[in-house]
């Protein structure tokens, strides 16, 4: 990307599509035309992202989005998962992130979730993930399909307020940068919302 480029200009569908395209049948997608993670369905034909939970094209904010997520995991070579679990604060730059993280991931999860957590099961059920056994509530939801994301929720007691937490199996960092993975973690949070907004 030159400097006369801005990053918004970047995420285009013909400036990524090469890219992108090479994800068909590699990565843990399938061999077809389509990408299809989270209930979204991306379209190698023309770049168009559907969304199968709204019945509707995403908006271009959230494409581009998509595009870098994925941009950056077209770039990755498969490794095994290691089934380590390790948090945000343990990636790179995650220590200095992590303020950050927290506003745009992880208290809105909370917020949305902490009320009535159980809805955080049934949501993360519609984006084919499952239910785990770690704290009050947990999931494991596979954003991309070989990056599994396990959510935590503990629920609201009378000294403290509702709290989330993400981790990440440990080879996270071999398929997107720790940026990535903050946007890549944003985009599950909106969908399990989305799962059950009418």
């Amino acid at each position: 990307m030159n400097g006369e480029t801005s990053e918004s200009e970047f995420w285009t569908w013909s400036r990524c599509k090469e890219r992108i395209s090479a994800l068909r049948g590699r990565l843990g997608f399938e061999d077809t035309p389509t990408l299809r993670f989270l209930k979204l369905k991306l379209s190698l034909d023309n770049g168009e992202v559907f969304d199968e939970l709204k019945g509707r094209r995403v908006s271009e904010y959230s494409k581009k989005a998509i595009y870098c997520i994925l941009y950056g995991y077209a770039d990755a070579v498969q490794v095994p998962e290691t089934s380590v679990l390790t948090s945000f604060r343990h990636l790179p730059g995650g220590r200095i992130y992590y303020s950050v993280y927290a506003q745009r991931v992880l208290n809105p999860l909370a917020r949305f979730f902490g009320e009535n957590p159980r809805r955080l099961v049934e949501a993360a059920e519609i984006l084919g993930g499952a239910k785990l056994e770690l704290g009050d509530y947990s999931v494991v939801v596979r954003a991309l399909p070989l990056v599994p994301i396990t959510i935590v929720l503990r629920s609201a007691t009378e000294e403290f307020p509702a709290s989330a937490n993400i981790y990440y199996d440990s080879s996270v960092s071999n398929y997107l940068s720790t940026e990535e993975t903050v946007m890549l973690s944003e985009l599950t949070v909106k969908r399990l919302r989305d799962a059950l907004k009418p």
